[in-house]
């Protein structure tokens, strides 16, 4: 399911204003030393996403990328970064890399309409792992020789994310496995999850395609 679809959720101005209502109330010192993220009273809440810096100004309930004040961000951009500012919490990662069915709820939350957006990506990249691979270092990925090709991001300052491929061959369709490690959830709700999925997922295919 693509969320731009449906209008509901196309755009960060239809987020509940209970989200900016609860940020607003938040010491600025806590929230940065929680989320990992920098602050000052012009610019708002400084935060690096998928290797580019967004800003978010409470008071004036926007979100915008650094240099690109103009341009309209997605729901789901919304979504991810004003929940993380809120659920972020002081821990360090864990080393414990799991896939999202793994995840408490996982194996229910992540199946029919919030499967992760891994089809796109093995379609693409079927038979270019490679590509795949330089893709994620277009965003910053670090390669990490799983697989065909694989790479992690950091998401967010404490949500790192690995794409693990492997390619199609004679017997087999390509495969993308997708994991996180396991802090994840202490930071971000399961559809927080499946939409930081769905932006990291069509950034790398942008990425790919030279946008």
């Amino acid at each position: 399911m693509d969320p731009a679809a449906i209008a509901l959720y196309r755009f960060g101005d239809q987020l509940p204003p209970e989200y900016w209502a609860d940020l607003q109330l938040r010491e600025p010192a806590e929230v940065c030393r929680r989320s990992l993220v920098d602050y000052d009273t012009a610019g708002g809440y400084r935060i690096t996403f998928l290797g580019e810096v967004y800003h978010c100004v409470p008071d004036a309930r926007l979100i915008f990328k650094s240099g690109a004040s103009a341009e309209r961000l997605s729901f789901q951009d919304y979504l991810v970064l004003l929940l993380y500012l809120l659920k972020a919490r002081e821990i360090p990662l864990s080393g414990d890399w799991v896939n999202e069915k793994e995840l408490k709820g996982g194996a229910l939350f992540f199946r029919g309409p919030h499967t992760l957006a891994r089809e796109p990506l093995e379609q693409r990249y079927a038979r270019d792992p490679s590509g795949l691979l330089q893709a994620g270092r277009m965003l910053g990925g670090t390669a990490t020789g799983k697989g065909d090709a694989s790479f992690r991001l950091t998401a967010l300052p404490r949500v790192p994310l690995e794409y693990i491929f492997y390619g199609a061959d004679e017997e087999f369709p390509a495969q993308l496995i997708i994991t996180f490690d396991r802090t994840v959830e202490e930071h971000l709700p399961l559809d927080v999850i499946w939409a930081l999925v769905n932006i990291a997922s069509r950034k790398i295919l942008q990425a790919g395609e030279g946008k």
